[in-house]
């Protein structure tokens, strides 16, 4: 009887953590709309005002590194 007990409390922790595990496994999506880095700010400019890319909605940003991030609204 006390076997019985010890070994189904075994067998229910180990189906709780099992299922913790599941639960978190899930991936985190995260959207950008980062389309490129560009060494000058012309560049940046050019391809953010093609229709492909965005249009007239876009953002070209200076990086640290003294290139262009180009960012679609």
């Amino acid at each position: 009887m006390i076997k019985t007990l010890v070994a189904a409390g075994i067998l229910g922790a180990a189906v709780a953590t099992a299922g913790v595990g599941v639960a978190s496994a899930h991936p985190v999506v995260v959207h950008s709309d980062y389309i490129g880095n560009y060494a000058t700010q012309e560049a940046c400019a050019a391809d953010g005002a093609s229709p492909k890319t965005g249009g007239s909605q876009y953002t070209c940003t200076q990086a640290q590194d003294g290139t262009w991030d180009l960012v679609t609204a």
